[in-house]
């Protein structure tokens, strides 16, 4: 019984300077990365720093943050953030962040609200912490700019995750439900009100193939993307939906190449839209929808419309229309 007792105590012990080594090692860090930051020539200042859960948790609050970088000109404020970890995982973080905060950018400064507003960020138990899990979700949501517009959603939550039996590959999932453009933009994007004010469901699901691993090194290595391969895309908004699956990968100059065949379901809703976006010249459009209205006829329903995104040569066309320059995912080979 006295060895046992014993015992226990030296385990309870050790766990114990297990705990307070551990949060040292966490207050430290975050205080080197301020110091950091402000070495950079970055406003970089909190007003609190606690770490508490002894003797199972980690828990990191950090309060009346202020960050600003002079050179992007991009800028961050908020009350608080917090960091939670369980001792015996500490690969795996959730992170809250709270209500309201500011995010500044060059001109313009964007007020963000937010109920349960966070992210989870789980890697593998390895030297290199690659990224087994991250997600991140918010509930009702809207960003308020100075500069006039705002964006809202009901919900909101996006995910990668690694993928099994795939070299530095990942799956991409990304949900929006109650998708709320700005008023302004939307007045003039559907001047006829053929479309409600809100979008009801934004859907993606993609398998992602990058260059390198997402670990604790990607700050140094960079990852760029290799390959996107659309699985499942869905949006819909009132009567029109559009759905996407394909996929693109870079060519020998790194400009993305391939192709992705998109159907849109109710196509003509989208007619006004292009006119006051400026993508179709309004002594065009009787033009263009003739043109469409025949390719919708291809499909055997004349309210659907599939035609593909390719992506070739350096040049984007959607069906017979060219968009453009393709984007640039690598840098040229060689």
């Amino acid at each position: 019984m006295r060895k046992l007792l014993i015992l226990i105590l030296l385990v309870t012990g050790l766990w114990w300077g297990y705990w307070f080594v551990g949060s040292s090692a966490v207050r430290q860090g975050v205080e080197q990365a301020f110091a950091e930051a402000a070495a950079r020539g970055a406003t970089a200042e909190r007003t609190g720093l606690t770490v508490a859960g002894f003797p199972n948790r980690f828990d990191l609050t950090v309060e009346g943050i202020r960050y600003a970088d002079p050179v992007s000109g991009i800028g961050w404020q908020a009350p608080f953030a917090q960091l939670f970890a369980m001792t015996w995982k500490p690969w795996h973080i959730i992170a809250v962040l709270p209500p309201e905060q500011v995010v500044t950018l060059p001109d313009e400064a964007v007020t963000v609200t937010a109920e349960g507003l966070r992210a989870s960020l789980r890697a593998r138990p390895a030297t290199d912490l690659p990224l087994a899990l991250a997600v991140a979700e918010t509930g009702p949501f809207q960003a308020r700019s100075s500069a006039g517009w705002t964006l809202g959603a009901e919900r909101a939550v996006m995910s990668l995750a690694a993928a099994e039996g795939g070299q530095n590959a990942y799956d991409l999932s990304l949900d929006v439900a109650g998708l709320a453009p700005d008023p302004a933009l939307l007045a003039r994007l559907v001047p006829d009100d053929s479309l409600p004010p809100t979008v009801g469901v934004i859907r993606l699901r993609a398998s992602l193939t990058l260059t390198v691993p997402l670990d604790r090194h990607a700050g140094q290595t960079r990852p760029r993307v290799a390959a996107l391969a659309l699985t499942d895309t869905l949006i819909t908004w009132g009567e029109l939906s559009a759905a996407a699956a394909g996929r693109i990968a870079p060519d020998d100059n790194g400009l993305a190449a391939g192709r992705i065949d998109v159907t849109i379901t109710n196509w003509r809703r989208i007619l006004p839209v292009l006119v006051a976006s400026g993508a179709v010249r309004p002594e065009l459009l009787q033009t263009v929808e003739t043109m469409l209205a025949s390719l919708a006829q291809q499909t055997g329903d004349p309210e659907v419309l599939k035609l593909p995104l390719v992506l070739e040569n350096g040049w984007m066309t959607l069906g017979p229309v060219p968009l453009g320059p393709a984007p640039v995912l690598l840098p040229p080979a060689g």
